[in-house]
């Protein structure tokens, strides 16, 4: 297993991964002290170096977003302007049966595809709470109800108490480490 050298950064060559700090920039011979305060150093920077990178990430997706915005813009005008035109042109060059049936609801050209495809009727619910009422009283079946465990009713417990599925998770300590 071999290292490359990056800017005196050590990265595994079959994996990629960070293998750590190639300049010595903690020799060994520092006091607890002054360890803690070049690592936090190091993280400060790092974590700094880490928020500028996401700020460029942003920056750039923000713009990406304003372009296709625009491009989206054009395409809205486009088809306000000409789809009801262009429908009716496709509409009128597809071929027919005899009995003026359509044979085929694709219209192709050379830019793309037209297609006419018929669309099954369907229910669509505009007033859920008003539906699940009605359904509740005349069609229960229709009604589908999500139950969940509210573990805050369950406090007091001890493991033996406690119902099948579920676990305590014993009390720690946590730590959050910040610098930026």
């Amino acid at each position: 297993m071999g290292y490359y050298l990056v800017n005196g950064e050590l990265w595994d060559e079959e994996t990629g991964e960070y293998a750590g700090a190639a300049s010595g920039w903690i020799t060994g011979n520092e006091s607890p002290e002054d360890l803690a305060l070049l690592v936090m150093r190091k993280r400060m920077d790092i974590e700094a170096t880490l928020q500028a990178e996401k700020a460029k990430l942003d920056a750039i997706v923000e713009n990406a977003r304003k372009m296709i915005g625009k491009h989206q813009a054009r395409l809205d005008w486009l088809e306000t302007q000409y789809n009801a035109q262009l429908q009716d042109y496709a509409m009128s060059q597809l071929p027919r049966k005899a009995d003026g049936t359509l044979k085929v609801k694709t219209w192709t050209c050379p830019y793309g595809t037209v297609a006419f495809r018929t669309v099954a009727e369907k229910v669509r619910v505009v007033d859920e709470e008003q539906a699940v009422a009605y359904c509740l009283k005349h069609d229960p079946e229709a009604v589908k109800t999500k139950h969940t465990i509210l573990v805050s009713k369950l406090t007091g417990l001890t493991a033996g108490d406690l119902p099948p599925g579920t676990e305590i998770i014993p009390a720690s300590e946590s730590v959050t480490i910040k610098t930026v």
